[in-house]
């Protein structure tokens, strides 16, 4: 890669500007500077010399008063320079506030949004009537995976979330997009309840890994998972109910229903928004 070479030209316009800037600024300073450095070479003519000698007492008071102008002028340039300092300080100290602010509100925001997800499903949970034996989930379908957006559940040992992805056709959450009854939904009850049959039971149903499973912190014994769809008929997330009872807290196709009339029609928009602006975590099934 060849080194690129300096504009010279454009260095020497950029100088060039600086300098007639700055003389315009201080152009008293600049004359008298100038009447200085040309006193001591227009003395040298004989004429000029011989008038100053015979005025030497004035000429030496009006190049004291020079001097003294001229250090006047550099006095009164330090001291506009250190205004200008003080002022682009001020200015610094106020664009560090507005930033510091900025990253403050960034920072509520970003826990909003956070916390909308699950601020969304207390709702849902609460008008299904939801209790602390169940939790209710929102996956978003991302390409062969699937990752959590939000959770909820009343119990906080259920409200948690554990893994950040996994496959698409592992779990029950999977089963509603095998369906071919029509449905949108799938319903697993009664599962085991001891944990060694209960390992068993679902290995086999869902192919998940035995010690997974052991270590799922809910090991539901219900399972309701329906398929939110967008405006293109297009299949984009999943929503999932669990319990520790042996079945649903109501019948599978009221759930539904309610489901269908509160929550599903908004939900594909929300799955868009809320997976563009964070991704989650599931220990699901």
């Amino acid at each position: 890669m060849s080194e690129e070479k300096p504009n010279y030209k454009k260095n020497n316009s950029y100088r060039f500007k600086l300098w007639h800037t700055n003389i315009r600024k201080n152009w008293k300073s600049y004359i008298s500077n100038l009447i200085l450095y040309l006193i001591p070479v227009i003395a040298i003519e004989p004429n000029i010399s011989k008038y100053i000698v015979g005025k030497f007492v004035y000429v030496i008071i009006l190049l004291v008063i020079i001097f003294l102008f001229n250090e006047f002028m550099k006095t009164v340039e330090l001291m506009e320079n250190d205004i200008e300092v003080n002022k682009i300080k001020k200015e610094n100290k106020n664009l560090e506030k507005l930033r510091s602010d900025l990253e403050g509100y960034s920072e509520s925001i970003g826990l909003f949004l956070e916390n909308l997800p699950k601020e969304f499903l207390r709702n849902v949970s609460e008008f299904l009537d939801l209790k602390n034996s169940e939790r209710i989930s929102l996956y978003v379908l991302d390409g062969e995976k699937f990752r959590i957006i939000g959770r909820y559940s009343e119990n906080p040992k259920y409200d948690r979330n554990g893994r950040f992805e996994y496959p698409s056709d592992c779990g029950y959450i999977s089963k509603c997009l095998e369906n071919n009854n029509g449905n949108l939904y799938y319903v697993k009850e009664r599962l085991p309840k001891k944990l060694n049959r209960y390992i068993e039971v679902v290995s086999k149903d869902t192919g998940m890994n035995k010690d997974d499973i052991n270590n799922l912190s809910m090991k539901s014994r219900t399972y309701f998972t329906r398929v939110i769809k967008d405006r293109y008929n297009k299949n984009v997330g999943i929503l999932v109910i669990e319990s520790m009872n042996p079945t649903l807290p109501m019948d599978v196709s009221e759930l539904n229903d309610k489901l269908e009339e509160l929550s599903i029609p908004h939900m594909s928009i929300f799955l868009d928004v809320s997976n563009k602006l964070k991704g989650g975590s599931s220990d699901e099934k």
